[in-house]
């Protein structure tokens, strides 16, 4: 936000700004940001089928509590009314606790990270704890006609440091301690009251995990140079318990809309990840709804490829749920694949709160492969006959014979380049996969995660159907 007080060349202030009348003015900066919710799902209970059940609540509650707070003050200065240069250094730190309780009267956890070893006593197995501080400095230049921005550019470094605490037993915990470094380069193009905005991201991050004993009186200190950020200490006392874990990558961020009113994100990240000495690839592509008047909608794909395998993971967030957010986020992606259990009618009441959703797959390098011998013909068929069905845009014969021949030129390429660009392809159309699975008749299982406010939580394992 600019702050309607100008300070002119002659030192003369105004509460509305610059008239016109000056040549230069300076104004101060403010950028602000707070955000907190609370939400608790029911314990989810294992199943091999999804389907809708009525709560069992004394299986307990997962509470997710995430809390973000962001300020920054800097100084702009605005050159003849039209353009306009400034400098913005900021601070914010982001907290997500999760809270698994046996009963809704439990006690929650503080969204504030624990500065004693000790009270990691309190917490239960399988809770988490992400605590998330950062700040940079953003300089940015601006032009304008009248109440048009006509655009906005600005270029941003940024540093954050991540504690991640999770206890895995009664008396042990890991500690995850990361640093990543950002450059970010973004254009906001429109009018005062909505605008379209470019980001690109791109930065590096080095993560160690160590395990520490409640038992242990010694590791009060661990714990406590390690949330301080000192990994050398902890690194001369616990190399054996050390996993270091280094990625580099790229994010692109698109938005479009009325800041903090109504809004959509596009993402689309690539990583580079090197784990003792194995290197892997992620590829990441979002969607989200930004601002007061939209429900949220967080949608994340992920396609991660090794050397031996792809896995694909569709991901969703979700409050105020209804019926057809519910279907196009969840139950049109398993009907696709062909799962069993997702061809079932939804309940009368569509109401589901809040809901976090996943579906995953895994393909090895051997089955990836053995689709260069695949029968295209046969696998055309069943291809058509799924997009028919579930009425999609394949099911048009131009867009139909597009997709297979995407298909077929990647299965001509060698496997470090095809596993990369396969993945990407299936996440996109997993008729693709349905189609696969059918014509090779290959036995795959799909896992699916179904944490919701208002009907049972499931998580399992379903056969594609062939």
């Amino acid at each position: 936000f600019a702050i309607p007080i100008s300070v002119n060349s002659k030192g003369e202030i105004s509460l509305f700004g610059d008239n016109g009348t000056n040549r230069l003015s300076f104004q101060p900066l403010l950028q602000v940001g707070y955000s907190r919710t609370i939400i608790n799902y029911s314990q989810p209970i294992i199943l091999n089928r999804f389907n809708f059940y009525e709560q069992q609540k004394e299986l307990g509650w997962i509470e997710v509590k995430r809390q973000r707070i962001e300020g920054g003050l800097g100084l702009s200065s605005i050159i003849k009314s039209a353009s306009t240069v400034g400098l913005i250094p900021y601070k914010g730190a982001m907290q997500t606790v999760i809270r698994h309780k046996k009963s809704a009267l439990e006690k929650s956890l503080p969204v504030w990270m624990p500065s004693k070893f000790d009270e990691l006593n309190l917490w239960n197995e399988g809770d988490t704890g992400t605590y998330q501080s950062y700040g940079g400095i953003t300089a940015y230049a601006g032009f304008s006609a009248g109440l048009v921005d006509i655009a906005t550019v600005s270029i941003g470094i940024q540093n954050q440091f991540i504690i991640e605490i999770k206890k895995v037993s009664p008396d042990s915990v890991i500690l995850k301690i990361s640093e990543e470094d950002l450059k970010r380069r973004q254009v906001v193009a429109g009018p005062f009251i909505a605008n379209g905005t470019f980001a690109q991201f791109k930065g590096k991050r080095f993560t160690s995990a160590f395990e520490l004993d409640l038992n242990d009186v010694s590791h009060a200190e661990l714990y406590k140079q390690g949330i301080k950020g000192n990994i050398a200490y902890l690194q001369e006392r616990l190399p054996a318990k050390l996993q270091k874990l280094s990625w580099q990558g790229h994010d692109r961020h698109y938005y479009v809309g009325i800041p903090w009113v109504i809004g959509k994100t596009f993402d689309k990240g690539h990583y580079e990840l090197n784990e003792d000495g194995v290197e892997t690839d992620l590829d990441i592509v979002g969607r989200r709804n930004k601002g007061i008047l939209t429900p949220l909608r967080n949608h994340q794909d992920y396609v991660y490829q090794t050397d031996q395998s792809i896995v694909l993971v569709w991901s969703s967030e979700m409050n105020k749920t209804d019926a057809k957010a519910f279907e196009k986020a969840f139950l049109s992606k398993g009907r696709i694949l062909g799962v069993k259990g997702f061809d079932r009618d939804q309940p009368e009441d569509t109401k589901f709160g809040s809901v976090v959703s996943q579906i995953g797959i895994h393909i090895s390098r051997k089955e990836a492969e053995g689709a260069r011998t695949i029968d295209f013909q046969e696998m055309t068929y069943h291809l058509q006959m799924k997009c028919d069905f579930e009425r999609l845009s394949c099911r048009k014969e131009k867009n139909l014979k597009k997709l297979m021949l995407k298909f077929k030129n990647l299965l001509s390429m060698e496997w470090n380049q095809m596993r990369s660009e396969m993945g990407l392809l299936l996440i996109k159309n997993p008729a693709l996969i349905h189609a696969v699975v059918k014509t090779l008749k290959y036995k795959k299982e799909v896992y699916f995660k179904f944490l919701s406010e208002r009907y049972q939580s499931l998580e399992g394992s379903s056969a594609i159907e062939i």
